[in-house]
């Protein structure tokens, strides 16, 4: 028997906190008038977020909505996001009360793929524009709305810019196939993509479960992404050639039981094929291992349009991220704003002036004499692979005073490392 065909899920319960039952949500039937699509469209659009996009391709989020029935050749797209790395989310809503063709839908949103692939930047700048009168009361651009939302900051303006059109040029999407009780047979639209070597994209089907809360006002949404073992748990959209002439193919990984390697990001793709461009192989595999050695430490890599960034979890679990070193695709790197997030969580900024100071004596580098928190400029990978071994104690020991300082208590960091 498929995963397919075992999927059940249990039904939510409200409950107090020592248990007590409060209330049995009761799901909506898919025949209900109180949903349409609109209403599911203006969902995903007002939240984003509830779109586990990060659990299909990290790439893609987080989402910001930037159009709602966006009008193409096509047809008018029902939903489209960006992410701040500048992957573009397209999102097609369905009730399934609407019996429609599994070609249909499929064909449908690949054909809005298709059109995407033909824009520029300034096509979808326009978009963004018309999108942000409407809802936003402003016609402002793509880049200042991800900027006002906090999402992405005015250095990465160039990077994203060109990371837009790379995508859009490549074809590089997230095709999501939304709705509110996706069956069986809409689940071997999978099978149809993968048997189908003119297409490629990543594809996702997401079911909204929804439930009528006790009062009358209120709904609950649960999202599902659906996946069985022998269905696409990654698919690449790739497009070549010229507009005139498309050629399109899927790529898959297909889950087989056995334990297998990290698979890398599209952004990580997109990093690493840019900085093998500008660096030398020696480079290269420190990048890779300085990635390696610090997700085994317990931090987070950030992949941005130019660049990624090593980030902690708070280990005072307020959900913050702190910056500890920034690579550039050009192979140049940074540290930032480490005194600053420690500030704001109450803990001593002296942790990062340490940690700067530090590193720059041993990568033979000064601190930034307007900053204390900062080298006085980039420094390169090829003088990290030199000092590496030392660099790698620097940061553990700068995880370590932070993880300390975290504990109800603690007023002193641990002292400096002697290297």
């Amino acid at each position: 028997m498929s995963l397919a065909n075992a999927r059940r899920y249990g039904s939510p319960i409200l409950v107090n906190v020592d248990g007590a039952p409060i209330a049995r949500p009761q799901r909506i039937p898919l025949s209900h008038k109180k949903i349409s699509e609109w209403w599911l469209q203006d969902l995903i659009r007002r939240c984003p977020e509830i779109l586990p996009v990060v659990e299909i391709e990290p790439a893609f989020s987080p989402l910001m909505s930037i159009g709602m029935e966006v009008p193409t050749s096509a047809g008018p797209i029902d939903n489209l996001y960006v992410s701040p790395g500048g992957y573009v989310t397209i999102a097609e809503t369905k009730l399934w009360r609407n019996p429609e063709a599994r070609r249909e839908v499929v064909g449908q949103i690949i054909d809005y793929a298709k059109e995407l692939r033909s824009w520029s930047y300034e096509d979808l700048e326009n978009r963004v524009r018309d999108y942000n009168q409407r809802y936003r009361n402003g016609e402002i651009g793509l880049f200042e709305s991800l900027r006002q939302e906090g999402m992405i900051e005015d250095v990465e303006e160039a990077a994203f810019v060109d990371s837009v059109n790379r995508n859009l040029e490549n074809g590089r999407f997230l095709l999501l196939v939304v709705g509110d009780g996706i069956r069986e047979s809409v689940e071997a639209m999978t099978e149809f993509l993968t048997g189908t070597p003119r297409l490629h994209f990543t594809l996702a089907l997401v079911e909204l479960e929804i439930y009528e809360m006790h009062k009358a006002d209120r709904m609950l949404v649960i999202p599902h992404v659906l996946a069985r073992t022998r269905e696409i748990t990654r698919a690449v959209v790739r497009v070549e050639g010229e507009a005139k002439s498309i050629q399109v193919g899927i790529d898959t990984q297909v889950a087989t039981g056995r334990p297998i390697r990290r698979s890398p990001t599209l952004s990580e793709e997109d990093y690493f094929t840019q900085l093998a461009q500008r660096v030398d192989s020696e480079d290269v595999a420190l990048a890779h291992k300085l990635i390696e050695d610090m997700e085994a430490r317990g931090c987070i890599i950030d992949w941005k349009a130019a660049s990624f960034v090593i980030k902690l979890p708070d280990p005072g679990e307020s959900g913050s991220l702190l910056t500890l070193l920034v690579v550039q695709t050009d192979g140049k790197t940074y540290v930032t704003s480490l005194g600053d997030q420690l500030r704001r969580l109450g803990l001593p900024d002296q942790i990062a002036a340490d940690y700067v100071r530090t590193s720059a004596d041993a990568l033979g580098v000064i601190v930034s004499p307007k900053d204390k928190f900062a080298w006085r400029g980039d420094v390169p990978l090829s003088t990290l692979r030199i000092k590496y071994a030392d660099l790698l104690v620097i940061l553990e020991t700068t995880i370590e005073k932070i993880k300390v300082a975290s504990q109800p208590g603690t007023e002193e960091p641990a002292h400096d490392p002697v290297i």
